[in-house]
């Protein structure tokens, strides 16, 4: 029988998927990202939360 899944595990895994991901988009310098990038990241980051929080429910 495998280790139960943690939501704390899932949320990481898909904020480091969004950090991951935005950073090879927007470049690799945060303070470059123009302020529509900022929003941008910070939207994917907080449906990156609750995706996580759909699936483990």
């Amino acid at each position: 029988m495998g280790s139960p899944i943690r939501l704390a595990d899932v949320v990481e895994d898909a904020l480091i998927r969004v950090w991951t991901e935005a950073h090879r988009e927007f470049g690799p310098d945060e303070r470059e990202w123009t302020p529509g990038q900022v929003r941008e990241y910070e939207l994917r980051l907080d449906a990156a939360r609750l995706d996580a929080g759909w699936v483990v429910a």
